[in-house]
């Protein structure tokens, strides 16, 4: 006799396993008066950096610590080990830190003095990591070079799966959807903080020493990525939720470009980060979010790093921002004003630096950009130009949008609305110089400077064309017409090889922002405009980790997969076209291996799928997922269940690990068509003729 999680559940329930607590009124929308708050009259938050420790206990590594323990359920990478193949030692050039972290439930100030309840990121209390839980959480500031080991306790009521974005890591610590931390478990992400190869060749997938290696790719040394919760068909919720946070990464470059008074001190007084997110709320101050709705949530409250419309002080003198679009499907055009309506006055460039996870090639000047969920944009602001009479000014939106599917334009007559206020301070600043020798917001990059030696990829190193179409199919979204399921495996490519992947966006008028995971993309061309025309996109010039597919557009990319076997995936941002399926699996392999999936079996299939995935059993324990059970918070909110049923029929839903009690690895009712087991597997026919 086979039972599903719904029927026990529905057992549990009837049995009072989740207690007695009441949920919370939901009753509508917040009012237009946003609780009685006037933008522009709380400060800007800036999130505290999260200390590193030198230690931590039990250590990572040790049996202690190991997969299916008590302390550490989900164990580490692999790859963390000295003699795993992939590790050589000048990964480590600088002795491995360490983070404690908690995902907890708490509330949030939005709105001064309205507490509302949400998920946060934490460093561990009692441990040399504490801070307090915040939105977004902690920065993790990481030295390229320099090991890092997170632990993660989730303490929260649903499953998490966190995964570093834009990070060149093991597939363990990448927030593989169904990789999860479960409720109440541990798992330690092992973070090597280091680029690919630039030469790595498939001929040679594990060089034996660092000579045989060679050089880094330092055009893909990480400079800004960001910390999100990944787990499968729930993602949107939990980051809506609050499960976000910076993770900022330093190398010699960076290093030089701060003393040589090119940049300004990492995350000192003028470097900053700006996570923009809009929400929604109940009536009663609580978040509303609609699990059934697949076509992109809104909200019409908008935020800086957590604040409604807060206000930052400035000097007039040089800043750096990195900018996040943390929306789950709002885009945003942003420009700078002096007013708050229609009408541009004293626009000032962006100078930008930085896109996505990695400093450009030359810096830039913009006078405004369009920036998809999950892109991040690092510019330089320059408030010195602005005339001396200006002593308010405004990071604007000027996208209108009102649904998921895309945005209506760029409209400043229907949407002004500014998310952030600056206001400017005279004279110089105070207290000593950040970098010695450089006066504090006296940086020196400008247009044309070179920020970062690129390499741009060649097309005679393409061994494979793969077309991934994206588009709408039954009320959910589908790549290649498939649903997403994370037991099948759609793209193995040869590990160290590079592949030229075109994104065709099938799904009519709606917008899609394609994101790949482990490594940046290079577009060759969007439709008709080639990387080399004028009129291209230049924050697609150089490496990026997500590109934007309008209403039928085709993105033509190169991506290398090195270093890391998978499995991985590559997704749709809009987070609730993600939650419902928009996504495929790619899983690099040497030559003639066969991958983790075969359509079927679970994540525990051998003891290799086991450490890779760290799940223990490969069984989820029935009683404890978000999307197809309801569950209880802290707060007393009764959140879900998502829309299990609209996937149960398809045959990419969660499978019914458990018969009679027993976890049977490759039971359940799952779809193996078009699962690729080896790099020599063939690619379906339809995709060969397209």
């Amino acid at each position: 006799m086979k039972i599903n999680r719904r029927q026990l559940l529905k057992g549990a329930l009837s049995a009072g396993a989740l207690g007695a607590a009441s949920p919370l009124s939901i009753s509508g929308k917040a009012e237009a008066a946003n609780f009685g708050y006037t933008p522009f009259t709380q400060p800007f938050f800036k999130p505290p950096v999260i200390p590193k420790a030198d230690q931590m206990v039990p250590a990572a590594g040790t049996p202690e610590a190991s997969l299916g323990s008590e302390e550490v359920y989900h164990g580490i990478a692999p790859e963390y080990y000295a003699d795993h193949p992939a590790h050589l030692p000048d990964w480590d050039r600088f002795p491995e830190k360490y983070w404690e972290v908690d995902a907890v439930e708490g509330t949030w100030e939005f709105f001064p003095g309205l507490q509302t309840p949400v998920f946060a990121y934490k460093g561990r209390e009692g441990t040399a990591c504490e801070t307090a839980p915040s939105f977004p959480g902690p920065t993790f500031i990481a030295r390229n070079g320099e090991p890092a080991v997170l632990r993660l306790d989730n303490k929260t009521s649903v499953e998490n799966s966190p995964h570093l974005h834009g990070d060149h890591g093991p597939a363990h610590s990448d927030g593989y959807p169904d990789f999860y931390t479960l409720q109440g478990k541990k798992r330690d992400y092992y973070y090597p903080n280091i680029a690919p190869r630039q030469n790595a060749t498939p001929d040679v997938p594990f060089p034996a020493t660092v000579e045989e290696a060679g050089e880094f790719d330092t055009s893909h040394i990480p400079t800004t990525m960001w910390i999100h919760d990944h787990a499968m068909d729930v993602t949107g919720f939990n980051v809506n939720r609050g499960l976000a946070a910076f993770y900022l990464c330093e190398d010699d470059l960076e290093i030089e470009h701060q003393q040589s008074g090119r940049l300004p001190k990492l995350y000192g007084d003028f470097d900053h980060v700006i996570a923009l997110k809009d929400f929604a709320f109940n009536s009663d101050g609580t978040l509303q979010y609609d699990f059934l709705d697949h076509n992109g949530h809104l909200g019409d409250v908008f935020t800086a790093n957590g604040r409604v419309q807060p206000y930052m002080e400035v000097y007039r003198k040089k800043y750096r921002f990195r900018i996040l679009n943390a929306c789950n499907a709002r885009y945003l055009h942003l420009r700078l004003n002096s007013a708050t309506g229609k009408n541009q006055r004293d626009g000032l460039p962006f100078l930008l630096i930085g896109k996505d996870t990695w400093e450009v090639g030359e810096a830039t000047n913009m006078d405004s950009f369009t920036i998809s969920p999950g892109e991040r944009f690092d510019v330089v602001i320059d408030f010195s130009q602005l005339p001396e009479d200006v002593d308010t000014y405004y990071l604007q939106n000027i996208m209108h949008q009102t649904d998921g599917r895309k945005p209506k334009g760029i409209r400043p007559k229907k949407e002004s609305r500014p998310w952030l206020q600056f206001r400017l301070l005279d004279g110089d600043p105070p207290g000593p110089e950040e970098v010695e020798g450089v006066p504090n917001g006296e940086f020196t990059m400008s247009e044309g400077d070179v920020v970062r030696e690129f390499y741009r990829y060649s097309e005679d190193d393409v061994v494979a064309t793969r077309l991934f179409e994206f588009s709408r199919k039954n009320g959910a979204w589908v790549v290649n017409d498939r649903y997403y399921s994370p037991r099948r495996t759609d793209a193995t490519p040869l590990l160290n090889s590079m592949e030229r992947w075109i994104f065709k966006n099938k799904g009519g008028g709606w917008w899609h922002p394609i994101h790949a995971h482990l490594e940046g993309i290079q577009v060759l061309r969007i439709d008709d405009k080639h990387v080399d025309d004028p009129d291209f996109p230049v924050y697609y010039k150089w490496n990026t980790d997500l590109v934007n597919l309008e209403g039928g557009e085709e993105a033509e990319c190169l991506i290398r997969l090195r270093t890391f076997k998978g499995p991985f995936v590559c997704h749709c941002h809009i987070i609730e076209h993600e939650d419902m399926r928009m996504m495929f699996t790619f899983d690099p392999r040497e030559s003639g291996e066969e991958g983790m999936n075969d359509g079927i079996r679970n994540h525990a299939f051998n003891e290799e799928a086991r450490l890779q995935s760290g799940m223990p059993t490969g069984c989820i324990d029935p009683l404890g997922l978000l999307f197809d059970h309801e569950q209880t918070l802290e707060s007393g909110e009764v959140v879900g269940p998502g829309d299990f049923e609209h996937l149960y029929d398809e045959g990419v839903g969660f499978p019914t690990d458990f018969v009679d009690g027993v976890c049977e690895p490759d039971s359940g009712d799952w779809d193996p068509e078009g699962n690729q087991d080896t790099p020599e597997s063939p690619m379906p026919e339809e995709q060969e003729e397209k």
